[in-house]
Formats: structure tokens, C-alpha cells, sequence
């Protein structure tokens, strides 16, 4: 079901002319260490990996650069 509900947000920002997206992981005591890895990096939309297991906590948010980071 997750990757149902992972894809439609993918369609959704792919719609709406995302081109990146900035992972983000829930972190506390139980955050394995591949969702901790991901933690704040940047994917374009068509390569986002997937969850890494299930109940991953993670989602994914639109990342547009600023433009001082585009200089």
C-alpha cells in the first residue's frame, strides 16, 4: 500500500513541475540507519529510492533551490 500512496505523490509533484525532492526520516531511537543516511538528501522525482522497509517512517517533500544556492 505504501508505495500506492508513494507513487500518487510522485504524480502529484511531477504534476505540479517538482523536479527534486529532499527525503526526510523520522529521527528518534528507532530510525535504522538507511533512513538516517537519507535523512535531509535530495532525489530527482523519477529517481527517488524506495522505502527501505516496512512502516518506514519517511516522506518526501518538494526541494526547489533558492537562488543563492543556484549560483
Amino acid at each position: 500500500g505504501i508505495e500506492v500512496e508513494d507513487e500518487a505523490i510522485k504524480t502529484v509533484f511531477k504534476k505540479a513541475g517538482i523536479k527534486k525532492v529532499k527525503w526526510v526520516a523520522e529521527k528518534d531511537d528507532v530510525t535504522c540507519s538507511v533512513c538516517r543516511d537519507r535523512d535531509g538528501k535530495i532525489y530527482p522525482v523519477d529517481s527517488i529510492p524506495a522505502k527501505p522497509h516496512y512502516n518506514c517512517r519517511c516522506y518526501i517533500v518538494p526541494y526547489r533551490e533558492t537562488d543563492s544556492e543556484s549560483r
